[in-house]
């Protein structure tokens, strides 16, 4: 069935497997089309927008992803997770006359926030961390499980001693990585597969002491695709002088220049999917138009769902790991299982509908900010037999009486919040950066937007003035105010950063960390697909590779007959 988008007015399709779902789990069709549904998702998702305030339990300066000037209540992690509260002290009685989703944005004023989304009992030594879970000794990461000795690095799993990565797992010793996997000591790299001492290559497997290239399988000691003896490697890599900031530069160009000679698979995955479509997907079965997954099952429309375990899922973005059952979620995972319409529930969060950091709980509907409870509505606890009553009252008052916003849209039963219901302004949020909108645009679409204040710093260090090599530098480099050779703003090199680089063996950065994790950012495809053909058998494929990019793109079947 064709429907038209009451978002972007763009005409989309809802197939009959899709309409199985929405009657197997009792909602309606979306009235959004799936690229909008993504976004709106988005919308509540900050990872690196962090400020400084007080918190508004202990009084204690913290970091946090909700602005100083918002009149939110936040708390820090030590305090939201506290005993002491549990979010029922500010519970709402049902209105009946009133719409649903204006006293969830009362509720919503009413509660207390956590200062960052992270799994706070499994963090050691990781103040400055968001949305992440099981980290130690890590500094500036987000979107994380599992990591140890990291800086500046999003979206991963299992990584240790690495700076600026973007999408990594089962990895050690990488720096300026993009979507690795059981690699060890790799850098300025896109898409490998267990490597080892790879620098400045792409789509490689099994490779080991090689710089610049793209689809090896299995070689060592190349140079541009070009292999030499271990002798006249060393020695080669001796003059190019990668350790240094003017050879990784140089290398940089150069590699990619080359890359562009070579064939590019239309999407990214591997041999071991069934039945699957989209780009970055990783052993995965019967799931289509997926983005950054690993180990999901029968699902569709599914993001950035990193941990294994996902299982039936429409429309869910951000976690997975057993995650089962899900319907248009964000960040809702750890056992996470029949959960629609929410935000941020998590761990074992189970048969909820339309709640927002509603933890450790289940059978729960329209919750705001609730901790370890059962049967509540707008934080109120029921019986269970008022619950499921009432429940039903108000998805009745929703379909008959929804909400209509400034822009014209209706939110009824069976969409997620509106914008408003967002602790974030659209610009603090992941949506700005697939989705980027001014400020001028975001107002037109009735979204927040907040004027981030630049942090005046006095440059003392222009970025040129910057030691070549690791070793040449020395812990007096912490004292400086470094000048972004991009943005010209201030940044600071701080110890944890410094020692990675000694270790690594990596020139320290001339850019700020935005800047770096802007331009990984740019170099991963984005979610969405384009017609074109195959550069080698001339067949229609489908493709992350817009048809106006200069890559040379292959079909996964002549790709594989090439090079794997």
């Amino acid at each position: 069935m064709k429907n038209n988008c009451q978002n972007c007015s763009a005409d989309f399709i809802i197939e009959s497997d899709d309409f199985s779902f929405y009657e197997k789990i009792k909602v309606p069709p979306p009235t959004w089309c799936p690229e909008c549904r993504f976004m709106r998702r988005l919308s509540f998702l900050n990872w690196f927008s962090l400020y400084r305030r007080t918190c508004d339990s202990c009084n204690e300066q913290m970091v946090s992803t909700i602005h100083p000037e918002s009149a939110l209540r936040v708390f820090c992690s030590k305090c939201w997770w506290a005993d002491n509260w549990d979010g029922t002290e500010y519970a709402m009685e049902y209105d009946p006359n009133r719409n649903f989703f204006e006293q969830l944005l009362e509720l919503k004023n009413k509660s207390n926030f956590m200062s960052s989304e992270n799994l706070y009992s499994t963090l050691v030594n990781s103040p400055y961390v968001n949305a992440t879970a099981y980290q130690k000794d890590c500094f500036m990461v987000f979107n994380a499980d599992y990591g140890e000795r990291n800086a500046y690095c999003m979206v991963y799993a299992h990584l240790s001693d690495s700076l600026d990565c973007y999408r990594v797992k089962e990895s050690e010793l990488c720096y300026e990585c993009v979507g690795m996997y059981k690699c060890y000591q790799c850098i300025y790299s896109e898409e490998l597969d267990s490597c080892t001492n790879v620098h400045f290559s792409r789509s490689c497997s099994g490779c080991t002491d090689c710089v610049g290239c793209i689809n090896l399988r299995n070689k060592s000691n190349c140079i541009f695709n070009v292999e030499y003896s271990k002798e006249e490697y060393k020695k080669k890599i001796e003059e190019l002088k990668l350790d240094t900031r003017e050879g990784a530069d140089a290398m940089l160009r150069l590699s990619r220049e080359f890359w562009l000679t070579k064939p590019h698979r239309a999407v990214i995955g591997n041999s071991l999917n069934v039945n699957t479509t989209g780009d970055f997907v990783y052993e995965s079965k019967n799931t289509k138009d997926a983005y950054m997954v690993a180990g999901v099952e029968d699902s569709r429309y599914v993001q950035m769902l990193a941990m294994e375990g996902t299982k039936g899922c429409y429309d869910y973005t951000n976690w997975g790991n057993s995650a089962e059952n899900l319907y248009e979620c964000l960040t809702v995972g750890e056992g996470a299982s029949n959960d629609h319409f929410c935000v941020q529930c998590w761990p074992n969060a189970i048969d909820n509908e339309y709640c927002l950091y509603t933890v450790q709980s289940k059978d729960c509907f329209g919750c705001y900010n609730l901790k370890r409870k059962q049967y509540c509505i707008l934080n109120k606890e029921y019986s269970k037999t008022d619950y499921f009553a009432l429940k039903e009252r108000i998805i009745s008052d929703m379909k008959s009486n929804p909400y209509t916003d400034s822009s014209g849209r209706v939110w009824s039963y069976g969409e997620l919040f509106p914008f408003e219901l967002s602790p974030f302004a659209y610009n603090e949020t992941i949506a700005n950066y697939y989705f980027p909108l001014t400020k001028e645009e975001a107002a037109k679409k009735n979204m927040s937007w907040y004027d981030i204040p630049d942090t005046e710093h006095k440059i003392t260090l222009p970025a040129s003035s910057l030691p070549p090599k690791a070793d040449d530098i020395d812990d007096a480099i912490q004292n400086e105010i470094i000048e972004c050779k991009e943005c010209k703003k201030g940044f600071r090199v701080t110890a944890p950063e410094l020692y990675l680089h000694k270790k690594i063996n990596v020139p320290l950065p001339h850019k700020c960390w935005k800047c770096r994790y802007k331009r990984r950012f740019d170099a991963v495809n984005k979610p969405q697909l384009y017609t074109r053909k195959c550069q080698k058998c001339s067949n229609e494929i489908s493709t992350s590779y817009s048809p106006d990019r200069p890559e040379i793109v292959y079909c996964s079947t002549c790709y594989q007959q090439e090079f794997v």
